[in-house]
């Protein structure tokens, strides 16, 4: 891998955590850069060239997109394949897709407002909590549907029951924790440690499975300097792209990554390697040199620039 693995995260950001839990239990050092939980965010808007989503792992020049992206480099890092999404079952991975769905938006209908704003003015002016959560019902409502906010606390509960009753080992799919076990544990942890909301005492499996997971921690990690992890990406070059990364008919070609589920910024940029899971976009960024920003193709989609 070469560099260290940069984080840019924000404490509150669920997807953040579930990637912090995954370095903690891969064993992993890493740099720990705090960013806002909203755009503009001056050390990593120039790198990803406006990719909005966080977290972001930065190795360097190399910038990798999307936690499913990050729990990759993450299990290639550790030489434990069982945390890559691309090593578990098609069943963990439809598990875990609805768990980072359906189940978190669930899990944020529980809770309770003045809790969640409370817990948003302990690191936000009040600025910026009035911009979060109208950008959040914005995503929201992208995202849910018609489904109630009611519907969703029901199904969220019954899901937790199911989960509870096929819970019959230490974790999810076997004896190793799986990806799916973090794309679980991370609607949970955003429920208890941002909503106050413990989960039920009934769920006597799924209780002791979060407190194994919990137990994972965070790994070693030292803050970084917003200006530092800039100039490392500086004095860095690009990975390498693999010669079979760059037999794809578009490669060289100008284009624009894009989600295709909620904020759908796109970045642009030239298409320097496409691989079964990945999109490998080329930036020239001026001032901090030639950037690679890594994307999945699950959950994305390229366009033509124009």
């Amino acid at each position: 891998m070469g560099s260290s693995l940069i984080l840019h995260h924000y404490q509150l950001s669920p997807f953040s955590e579930k990637i912090r839990l995954m370095l903690g239990a891969a064993d992993l050092s890493w740099k720990s850069l705090l960013v806002s939980p909203l755009p503009p965010r001056p050390a990593t808007d120039p790198l990803t060239g406006g990719y909005r989503r966080i977290p972001v792992a930065q190795f360097g020049a190399d910038l990798v997109c999307d936690s499913q992206l990050i729990a990759e480099e993450i299990s290639q890092m550790s030489d434990k394949a069982y945390l890559a999404p691309s090593s578990s079952s098609q069943e963990a991975r439809e598990f875990a897709t609805f768990a980072e769905s359906t189940l978190f938006f669930g899990a944020a209908s529980l809770v309770p407002p003045k809790q969640a704003l409370s817990e948003l003015r302990r690191h936000l002016s009040l600025f910026d909590t009035a911009r979060f959560i109208w950008d959040r019902l914005g995503i929201a409502r992208e995202t849910r549907g018609n489904l109630s906010m009611t519907d969703g606390a029901k199904r969220f509960r019954k899901a937790l029951a199911d989960v509870d009753e096929r819970l019959q080992g230490e974790f999810l799919f076997g004896e190793q924790p799986s990806h799916a076990d973090f794309a679980l544990y991370h609607p949970l942890w955003f429920l208890s440690q941002v909503g106050a909301v413990p989960l039920s005492p009934k769920v006597t499996r799924l209780n002791a499975w979060y407190s194994r997971m919990s137990e994972f921690g965070h790994g070693q990690h030292s803050r970084i300097s917003a200006r530092d992890a800039l100039a490392v990406a500086a004095a860095s070059q690009p990975r390498g792209v693999l010669p079979e990364f760059r037999d794809h008919p578009d490669v060289g070609q100008e284009v624009i990554i894009s989600p295709t589920d909620y904020a759908k910024v796109g970045t642009r940029g030239q298409l320097a390697g496409v691989s079964e899971q990945r999109w490998i976009l080329r930036r020239e960024t001026g001032r901090f040199g030639t950037v690679h920003v890594h994307f999945p193709r699950k959950g994305y989609r390229i366009s033509s620039k124009g």
